[in-house]
């Protein structure tokens, strides 16, 4: 099989994962967007928060997937197990204690937030039912990321497809009160995702116990491979952590310009969700080949993945970043009639649609030098930019200036900073020499 071949095998299946996911919050979007300005702005608080949580999977997912490719690559599957289900059993211990924490999370983050009574309630109601979803989103992480690392892209993909099934018949059901299903408004939507995760990390469960993957099934817990696993992790975790709080600041300084500005940014985001996926994918696939190669000592194969995988990632972000910034406004009124809520949406998913350019640098050379093990210099240059072209600028736009415009600006300045150094860092080749 060619390189492109194997690349595009792997790719393909996990752009219709990311779109079945896609659709899933599409879908939570769109109903919840129909409780008014005020539901959005609460449910996109508690996403935001929630972005911490998916930071601290990558605490598994990130270590693991580096150890699970090399393994691949040499072909040591015992290894490959005992490396899951390590991971297995620390993801369900730290997930209930997550659990715990983030109960109470949503609320204490609120009273620092200066935003309205029912945007509160809103976000509390929405929060507190997402609780129950933790320790399945963990278990789901660590062996969705077991089947990717061998190059099995099409399990994760059908999975997906059960999830967005499940996912939207409850969301409509739950949330407007079809299908004979009580209406439980915002709650209803939330509550339907907890279902569609739990269903999902049940027939997660069943591949690798019930011996449906090459690793084969045990119960065995390895000190000396979690603490390898969290040397690679921490530093992506780390930076991941830094994100999803500075996004948080970053959102209730945009909320300040007012409700409707801060629900049609936070829409725009959910709307250009779609325009990444196809370069996660590719990201991935180029990500999982360097680790298997690596392994196999082929590192001239493993540069020309990653190279690969750069330029299909790049030809369809531009082609779907032109589809977004044409079709701008009718993808607004499809989320929101509110004229006020829909400029500002326009405005966002125009830029974000000509972010698509240097995001292809950006994701691409960023997963590929996380999946060879450089996790600490890619934690350095993700905070760095981020800071420094990103926030600091925007929190001067925001507070000095009051100007959405400079928001908007800075975010693309700092896309096109990270693009640039992760490009650099990659052909440094230090990866060559990484061990781990």
């Amino acid at each position: 099989m060619s390189m492109h071949k194997k690349v595009v095998k792997l790719a393909a299946p996990s752009v219709v994962n990311m779109l079945l996911l896609t659709v899933i919050s599409y879908t939570d979007t769109f109903v919840i967007s129909r409780f008014g300005a005020d539901a959005v702005s609460g449910s996109s608080i508690v996403m935001a928060v929630w972005g911490l949580l998916y930071a601290i999977t990558a605490l598994f997912s990130s270590g693991e997937q580096v150890l699970l490719t090399r393994f691949v690559g040499a072909k040591s599957y015992k290894k490959a197990s005992i490396v899951i289900s390590t991971l297995v059993i620390s993801a369900i211990v730290v997930s209930v204690v997550l659990a715990v924490v983030f109960y109470y999370l949503p609320t204490m983050i609120l009273t620092l937030l200066d935003t309205s009574k029912s945007v509160i309630e809103y976000a509390i109601a929405y929060g507190y039912i997402l609780v129950l979803d933790i320790p399945f989103i963990f278990t789901n992480t660590v062996i969705d990321t077991a089947l990717i690392s061998y190059g099995n892209t099409k399990m994760p993909m059908y999975l997906a497809i059960v999830a967005a099934v499940l996912n939207v018949i409850l969301d409509f059901g739950l949330g407007f009160g079809y299908f004979g299903l009580p209406n439980m408004g915002v709650v209803g939507v939330a509550l339907s995702t907890v279902i569609s995760y739990v269903v999902v990390a049940l027939l997660h469960l069943y591949l690798f116990f019930g011996n449906k993957m090459p690793y084969g099934a045990n119960i065995r817990f390895s000190m000396s491979v979690l603490k390898r696993v969290l040397k690679i992790s921490i530093p992506q975790v780390s930076s991941r952590f830094i994100t999803v709080l500075s996004n948080i600041l970053f959102g209730s300084a945009i909320i300040t310009l007012g409700s409707k500005v801060y629900a049609g940014y936070s829409l725009a985001l959910s709307a250009m969700s779609i325009a990444y996926m196809p370069g996660f994918a590719f990201a991935s696939a180029g990500s999982i080949l360097l680790g298997q190669e690596i392994g196999a000592k082929s590192y001239a194969n493993a540069k020309k993945f990653v190279e690969i995988a750069f330029r299909y990632a790049f030809v369809v972000l531009v082609g779907v970043g032109a589809f977004f910034w044409v079709f701008a406004k009718e993808v607004a009124e499809v989320f929101s009639s509110d004229p006020e809520v829909i400029t500002v949406m326009v405005l966002s998913i125009r830029v974000f649609a000509l972010a698509q350019i240097p995001f292809a640098f950006d994701i691409v050379y960023t997963f590929a030098i996380n999946g060879a093990g450089l996790t600490k210099k890619s934690f350095k240059i993700n905070i760095l930019t981020l800071w420094i072209f990103r926030i600091i600028p925007a929190m001067v736009g925001i507070y000095i200036l009051h100007s959405y415009y400079v928001v908007l600006g800075s975010f693309l300045v700092q896309v096109i900073a990270t693009g640039y150094f992760m490009y650099r860092e990659f052909y440094k080749y230090r990866w060559v020499r990484l061990k781990v």
